[in-house]
């Protein structure tokens, strides 16, 4: 395995304090044990108005134009509290 560097891309501000990891990944995608695929349900409940995940929430940060793509997310205190539940970084 290489040694990991440097990683340059667009950075998406999240500027929100004590994310869990039921935010992250919500429980209704928690039901394969392989390490892909998660990264559509990324922020599901934010970024969908929809409980199917077809109509975007035009107001989250995540489907800002000028965040597409993006690859580094600077976030706020306490990112990732809660559950230890792996499918969140997997995310």
């Amino acid at each position: 395995m290489e040694a990991f560097n440097t990683l340059s891309g667009i950075t998406v501000p999240f500027d929100k304090i004590n994310v869990d990891t039921d935010q992250i990944i919500p429980k209704q995608f928690l039901k394969k044990i392989e390490r892909t695929g998660f990264g559509v349900h990324l922020f599901h409940d934010w970024r969908y108005i929809d409980d199917e995940g077809t109509k975007s929430n035009s107001e989250f940060i995540l489907n800002y134009p000028r965040y597409q793509g993006s690859q580094i997310l600077l976030t706020g205190e306490n990112f990732g509290c809660g559950s230890s539940r792996e499918h969140a970084p997997w995310a």
